[in-house]
């Protein structure tokens, strides 16, 4: 007999015993539960959907409809809101936390991590009940109750002995369970993917976010790939079913509870954010103060005043107009505003990165890690894509304000008292929130994904280490 037929000897007879030990009954469960969750999740996010678009429609009509003057309207201001996808069904990452909508407003500025959770281990100690939880969290215990005895127990039974003596090798044992068992995962995983995926499409999920949920399913199936090997590796190295059990939960309590639990606080003690209130100290002082050598509030407003004298035939800062002084004098310090608060914002963005950066080495120590951090990525629910929305909002309400303010230089120059704005702020252009591409991603986490092909060659290695050995 060929080695070829003997390892698929070896899988039917593995893939017979998880069918007469109730493999289809656990199956459909499984999927059904699955889709229960999936479905109810749905509703919640299509519900959720259909008021964002709502409240759109209603901020963003009465915003072009209104008739305030300029300086009015940019403190009565407008929100923006980030479009719900559907691929947070598949994991909702910090979606949970984070806001989806953006106040826009003269002199004020919501800040990226005013919502921020109280630390990053949050969502990791409860998380939320989706797809990702299923498979992150659930998957592997159903991995091990497959596999923990696969070869522990031909040990306890004498049949590697025989195997032995037939002339068969460990390694074609190995193989033939590892097909078994890997094929029976995938038929838990499978038939939900493919629902889910077409529901995706049903949706009209732009063709990116198919692509990042392509991505995503290719994620978990080598996350399965490397459990199906971890637990069949274990039970190899077992003396019996018990200890190899024992060893299997240990190794999933550790990674899914405990390491990600330290590695969290860590990043949190190691990149500590400033708080709120620090925060928006630091942007009045550096206003107030000036950045550098910039200089004071006063100073700054007179030398960008004087800057315009000649452009207004004024003599000094007292001959210039007052609406005209007033309108200057917005438009400088809304820019100094800016500048500040980019300045400040850059090193919370700054922490945030070190913080995703360490979690992503720590992918190097439990895949478990690598693998939470590229499935918020793919489903854009992580901390950069929550920083990316909060970036383009800001750039767009800066670039809102200084249009106003502009607007009111230039009724104030024409001498008019009485303008009709109505055409001006119908004209403005919308805001269109647009997700970075699926390629961004593994651009943004390449420690995290070579954390799985290290994985994945660990065990290729490992496997080849106790098949040489012969661990008969």
């Amino acid at each position: 007999m060929s080695k070829l037929k003997r390892t698929l000897l070896v899988a039917k007879h593995e893939f017979k015993a998880f069918q007469e030990n109730g493999l289809k009954l656990f199956i459909f469960f499984y999927t059904f539960v699955l889709l229960g969750v999936w479905t109810g999740n749905y509703v919640q996010l299509a519900a959720a959907s259909v008021k964002n678009k709502h409240a759109k429609e209603i901020i963003d009509s009465e915003w072009k409809d209104q008739n305030r003057n300029n300086h009015s309207a940019a403190h009565w201001g407008t929100f923006l809101f980030k479009p719900i996808s559907y691929l947070s069904l598949l994991e909702s990452g910090t979606n949970v936390y984070s806001e989806n909508q953006y106040r826009v407003e003269a002199h004020k500025r919501p800040q990226m991590h005013s919502y921020r959770l109280r630390d990053l281990e949050a969502f990791m100690r409860r998380p939320d009940l989706n797809t990702a939880f299923f498979f992150q969290w659930f998957m592997p215990l159903i991995i091990i109750g497959l596999g923990f005895s696969s070869v522990s127990s031909e040990r306890e039974k004498g049949f590697l002995k025989m195997l032995s003596v037939q002339g068969a090798s460990f390694g074609q044992l190995l193989a033939g369970k590892f097909m078994a068992l890997y094929t029976a995962v995938l038929l838990f995983i499978v038939p939900p993917l493919v629902i889910m995926f077409a529901g995706l499409i049903f949706e009209g999920e732009p063709v990116d976010h198919l692509i990042r949920a392509g991505y995503w399913i290719v994620l978990y199936a080598v996350y399965f790939l490397i459990i199906s090997g971890g637990v069949l590796l274990i039970s190899a190295l077992s003396r019996s079913s018990w200890s190899s059990l024992l060893a299997n939960i240990t190794v999933w309590v550790l990674c899914v509870l405990l390491i990600p639990k330290l590695a969290t606080s860590a990043a949190d003690n190691f990149y500590p954010l400033s708080s709120y209130h620090e925060f928006e100290h630091n942007i009045k002082t550096g206003f107030d103060k000036g950045l550098g050598n910039d200089g004071g509030y006063t100073s700054r407003s007179e030398s960008y005043l004087k800057r315009h004298l000649s452009q207004y035939n004024a003599a000094s800062i007292e001959k210039l107009p007052e609406k005209v002084r007033f309108a200057l004098d917005l438009i400088q310090a809304e820019a100094y505003e800016n500048k500040v608060n980019a300045f400040y914002s850059k090193k919370v963005e700054d922490r945030f990165n070190q913080q995703q950066e360490f979690m992503d080495y720590m992918g190097i120590i439990n895949p478990f890690i690598a693998i939470r951090q590229l499935s918020m990525a793919f489903a854009g629910t992580d901390v950069q894509h929550h920083i990316d929305f909060f970036n383009k909002a800001e750039e767009y309400r800066n670039t809102m304000m200084d249009r106003l303010n502009k607007r009111e230089l230039e009724i104030a120059v024409s001498g008019k008292t009485k303008v009709d704005n109505r055409f001006f702020y119908s004209n403005l252009p919308d805001f269109s929130y647009q997700y970075p591409t699926a390629g961004s991603v593994i651009r943004n986490h390449p420690i995290a994904v070579l954390s799985l092909f290290f994985w994945t060659l660990i065990l290729m290695l490992s496997f080849r280490l106790i098949i040489n050995r012969n661990y008969f």
